[in-house]
């Protein structure tokens, strides 16, 4: 059994209590009107009991048949007025207690018959009331009698416990209808959200946890939809990051293994710096530098799988010539097909780490070379606009399908078709490290281009 402190328990204590509120609204009135529908039938009864004492020869009765008809009526006396004259008909020939005001039913407050009629409940009323009203028969004919209260609080005591037993009764089915209904429609959706919710949460990787919404078209039924899509997002991410960190673990390994083979390849390019051969010794200063940066991305690798990947170390220097290396790197022109174009001012100085430029322009130009398999123009321009660099690398190749701009910068989801998506996503990372962004600026079948904004405090130099 669920506890009381739970959602339909409380939904069924408050329907009672407001149903009762409600009856309590309406009784207060109807308590009022049954007091004054008890003194309208007492003043019937006590004029049918003057027509009584008025045929009677003389108008005289014997002392048994008055205390028959005021036993009728309920009353200790009873006087008729008529045209302003006021004549005696009934009394039980006893002492009355000095009596307050009379109670005129011919003009009554609701107010205050409902204060009344309380403390006739609560049996804090006089003994007695005077009660005048116009006779049924004759509205010019004024009825006057004293009533005792007892009776009345008695018969106002059993009216109120009907109402109460009745109202308890109503409260209870319309609180189990209510609580049914709401259970149906409201409390059970609700409760299956919490339970995937809390399901989920203990066991994201299990597909079972997701919840398969309902065909509801209402509010609810639009939560189930969300919680799902939410569900399905949040496991893909999961699994991703776990992908990632077995992926993480296995290049940390082979750079590690990596590294060692780049060692010995380092020393034979040493050797070969030493050739007398010309042509050796122009290509040799390329296979250097490559092996270098080749080394030292090994060793960042490392240190990116123990959580300590190098901050941007930023400095001055030509960016045109730092371009011209990252292209020869790339062999672009020579055998690619593709034409080479460097627009970039000569004397135009960045301000940036070398060796993260380095790799945000080696991924920007390789995915664009790439893009123009059969050939094309991959061009890089540069400028300097409110106290930064702005470099864009644009090819001509056949632009980038809607699904990799919605994912363009998440790793193996954007990039381009058959691509992991990574270059993009650690050139972006990149460069924000750097206070900057990486953003497409523009795509479709004339080409891609892709702006990279790096900031240069300093000023140009």
């Amino acid at each position: 059994m669920r506890s009381m402190t739970g959602l339909s328990s409380r939904l069924l204590v408050l329907t009672i209590g407001f149903v009762m509120l409600a009856e309590i609204l309406i009784y207060l009135p109807s308590m009022a009107r049954f007091r004054i529908s008890y003194f309208e039938s007492r003043i019937e009864l006590a004029d049918q009991a003057a027509l009584a004492l008025l045929a009677a020869p003389d108008g005289m009765v014997s002392a048994e048949l008055e205390d028959e008809l005021l036993r009728n009526v309920g009353a200790k006396l009873v006087a008729m007025r008529r045209r302003e004259a006021s004549a005696l008909v009934l009394s039980d020939r006893q002492e009355l207690p000095m009596l307050g005001p009379a109670i005129d039913l011919s003009n009554w407050m609701w107010w205050e018959a409902i204060l009344d009629s309380l403390e006739t409940l609560v049996g804090k009323a006089d003994d007695f009331v005077r009660v005048i009203g116009p006779s049924p028969r004759d509205g010019a004919t004024r009825i006057e009698v004293v009533l005792p209260t007892a009776p009345l609080t008695d018969a106002l005591r059993a009216f109120s416990w009907r109402i109460f037993t009745v109202s308890l009764v109503i409260s209870i089915i319309t609180a189990s209808l209510v609580y049914l209904t709401l259970q149906w429609w409201l409390v059970r959706p609700m409760r299956r959200l919490i339970e995937s919710i809390v399901g989920f949460r203990s066991a994201p990787e299990d597909a079972r946890q997701i919840i398969r919404p309902s065909n509801r078209d209402d509010e609810l039924g639009l939560a189930e939809r969300e919680l799902q899509a939410m569900q399905q997002e949040l496991r893909h991410a999961l699994n991703q990051r776990g992908r990632l960190a077995q992926l993480g673990i296995a290049v940390s390994k082979i750079s590690h293994d990596l590294r060692n083979m780049l060692a010995s390849a380092q020393l034979v390019s040493d050797r070969l710096e030493a050739s007398e051969d010309p042509t050796v010794r122009q290509v040799a200063p390329r296979l250097v530098d490559s092996i270098d940066r080749a080394i030292a991305l090994c060793a960042q690798t490392l240190r990116y799988g123990k959580a300590e990947e190098r901050a941007p170390e930023p400095e001055h220097f030509v960016l045109r010539d730092f371009a011209e290396d990252v292209a020869a790197g790339l062999a672009i022109p020579d055998g690619t097909g593709v034409r080479w174009h460097n627009a970039v001012p000569a004397d135009l100085r960045v301000y940036a780490d070398g060796e993260h430029l380095y790799r945000i322009l080696n991924n920007l130009m390789r995915n664009a070379a790439q893009a123009m398999p059969k050939g094309g123009d991959l061009r890089i321009a540069a400028a300097t606009s409110s106290g930064a660099t702005v470099i864009e690398v644009a090819d001509t190749g056949g632009g980038l399908s809607p699904e990799a701009q919605a994912h363009l910068f998440e790793p193996f989801r954007g990039g381009r078709s058959g691509g992991t998506g990574l270059g993009l996503a650690i050139a972006r990372e990149l460069a924000r490290a750097h206070g900057g962004d990486l953003e497409l600026a523009r795509t479709g079948p004339l080409g891609t281009t892709f702006r990279i904004r790096l900031p240069d405090p300093s000023g140009p130099k």
